[in-house]
């Protein structure tokens, strides 16, 4: 039962990788092969589609680390991609990116990409020194 068991976890975890690897490939292909560079929100739509599958094949064997490593590999494709596109505005879309984002992956997701990307300094007035009488 415990063998029949973890092939079953083994066939999932394989179905799951293949689903994410084969749209990572497909978008990087269009991008090298076709000179034919995919938006980046059609990029992530079809990331998000690849995971929606993989997700749901997870859940339906009860597979919640495949799910927890899924998101993980999601989200660093789709930061990757977004790198690899070019795209300035990575840190404001990926806050609600993905359904499955706790609140607390987006606070720490936000408060990095604040670290990496601190606001420009504040203008400090000048005012006249005071001369002690």
């Amino acid at each position: 039962m415990a063998e029949a068991n973890q092939l079953q976890k083994d066939k999932c975890q394989l179905m799951t990788s293949k689903l994410i690897n084969c749209f990572i490939l497909k978008l990087i292909r269009l991008f090298y092969v076709q000179k034919d560079l995919t938006p980046p929100q059609e990029a992530s739509v079809d990331i998000y589609k690849a995971s929606q599958k993989a997700y749901n094949n997870a859940l339906q064997h009860k597979e919640y680390q495949i799910l927890a490593d899924l998101w993980k590999n999601c989200m660093n494709s789709y930061l990757t991609l977004r790198k690899f596109l070019g795209h300035p505005n990575t840190c404001k879309l990926l806050n609600g990116w993905h359904p499955l984002m706790e609140k607390k992956n987006m606070m720490l997701s936000t408060a990095e990409c604040r670290k990496n990307n601190p606001p420009p300094p504040k203008q400090v007035p000048k005012t006249a020194a005071v001369i002690p009488t």
